[in-house]
Formats: structure tokens, sequence, C-alpha cells
């Protein structure tokens, strides 16, 4: 796992304030076992899915340094890996039952001692950390599951990652404050980053934040619509009432589904980066996405 482009001080001082929320960030980071050098054989999680101190707790109160590497403590013949211990004294009773199950798991282990150990990220299937996968990751152990008996909509006209964004915004799974909220992450606040005027559910950062209406006013007026009505909002990512014979409903979702994801991307730059972002501007961006 390449170095490059992260503070690595800071992920793990992020990944710290991840682990209050119960979700097992530092669990996600695998050792793949090369020549053992660089590696605890007791406190590190590289085989199984806790430390071997942990697994084997009567082993490790026996074992005379709990610093050994895992090249201090296995020894390949060939076949397969068996163990070199350093005991304290000799293991009786319940330890040499851990012993046995100990030595029964080590007989998957493998070590190449031309390769070196290295980290991998256990949220992607390339084995690469990226803060995409780790939002991803957060996102779904944090957000409820389950599609709430909600039809899952398709347009062939968008990018997936809009059908995407739609299908989470619909089932209530964007990490917006209201809902990080609920799921117990300590915030500051709940209310909208764009206008502090309420507390920013999905349909608030999507539809009913007044700078957000421009930008649904500024959509309406291009299409020659009469104005998003707040008070009869209903489903507006699955209404294709707008839809007639000017254009037909595909394309008007195109234009809604589109309009959403930018505002929600908007929302983000807002929040993270304190980036603006007026309705011409907007409704600029909105067009030539929509044309695309």
């Amino acid at each position: 796992m390449s170095k490059r482009g992260f503070d690595w001080q800071l992920v793990v001082e992020c990944g710290w304030d991840i682990e209050k929320t119960n979700i097992p960030f530092r669990k996600l980071f695998v050792k793949d076992i090369g020549d053992g050098a660089s590696t605890s054989f007791w406190n590190d999680v590289w085989i199984g899915e806790v430390a071997l101190k942990d697994r084997f707790k009567r082993l490790a109160r026996l074992e005379t340094n709990l610093e050994a590497t895992v090249r201090d403590r296995l020894q390949y013949d060939g076949s397969k890996c068996i163990g070199v211990w350093s005991w304290a004294r000799s293991s009786s009773g319940r330890a040499n039952g851990e012993l046995e199950n100990l030595n029964e798991l080590l007989v998957g282990a493998v070590i190449n001692p031309l390769k070196q150990d290295m980290w991998r990220w256990g949220a992607a299937n390339n084995g690469k950390f990226t803060t995409k996968s780790l939002r991803k990751f957060i996102d779904e152990k944090m957000i409820p599951r389950g599609n709430g008996n909600i039809e899952t909509l398709r347009n062939n006209l968008v990018p997936k990652k809009i059908e995407v964004f739609v299908w989470r915004a619909r089932r209530k799974r964007l990490p917006n404050l209201i809902e990080l909220d609920k799921r117990g992450i300590d915030l500051n606040t709940v209310r909208c980053p764009l206008c502090d005027d309420d507390i920013e559910s999905i349909d608030h950062s999507l539809f009913l934040c007044k700078h957000v209406m421009e930008v649904w006013n500024k959509v309406f007026e291009w299409w020659g619509l009469e104005k998003l009505d707040p008070c009869n909002l209903g489903d507006p990512l699955a209404d294709t009432g707008q839809a007639n014979s000017t254009f037909g409903k595909d394309i008007w979702q195109t234009v809604i589904w589109s309009s959403s994801y930018l505002i929600w991307k908007n929302r983000n730059q807002k929040f993270f980066s304190n980036k603006s972002w007026n309705a011409p501007v907007a409704l600029n961006e909105i067009q030539v996405k929509s044309y695309e």
C-alpha cells in the first residue's frame, strides 16, 4: 500500500475518532506476511481477525518476548509453518489446549523470505487505501440499510453514480447531519451548512433550503414550468408528473436527478471546503451536465 499522497498521521488520528462510533477502523488494515520481519507475532492482527495475544491469553502470559516478530516465532519447513517458542515456563492445563489450537491455526500461515511484510486496506478489493473507500465504508455502517419498500428507479440516460445517489437519497442513506446524529455521531450542530435556518434532513438539503430553492426555481424556469412547491414536495426524485409531450419522463428525470446530484455535491464542497455556489452558476453546471 503506497504512502504517497496521504498524511498517515492524520489518517490514524481520524481513525481513533471513527472507532468512537463503534466502527472497527484499525481492523480494516490487514497485514500480508512476507518474511515476517516487521510484524509482531502476538500484537499485530496478521492471521485470523484478532491479535494472537487476545485470542491465546494464557500463552501470551507465558511468552518471554511479546515483541517477537512472526519470523522469530515461525519456521517454514518447506511444507508448513511450525512454531518456535520461548516460554517462561512449561505450558500445562488449558495453556496446552491453547497451544494445540494455535499450532492448528499456524498450519495455514505462509512465510516468503523474498518478500517484505505489507499492510493492505481491507475495505477495497485492490487493497489500496483511498478516502473514497473509507467514506463508502462509513456510510454503509452509519446509514440504515433496507429498501423500505421503495422502488428502485432506473434511467439509462444518467451515469451509474447518479443512479446510486438517487437510490441512497430516496432511502435516507446520504450522510447528512441529522442522519449522522441519529447514528450517534457527536456533531457541533445538525443545522443546514448552507442556510443555518433548519435542521439538515435529506429533503431540506436537496430541495427545501432557501439557497437550494433558488437553484430549483432557475431549473424550472429553464423548462418553462411553475416553481417547485415545497408544500407539495412528495417524492420529487420519483415524480415524472412534469413530463409532457414536449419532453419525455426520462429526459425530465435526468434533469431532476442531475440537479439533485450537483446540489448535494455543492453542499459537500461548502461543508468541507467552504466553497460558494450561486444559483446562476449552479444552473449553468446543471445544464451542461444534463446535456452530457
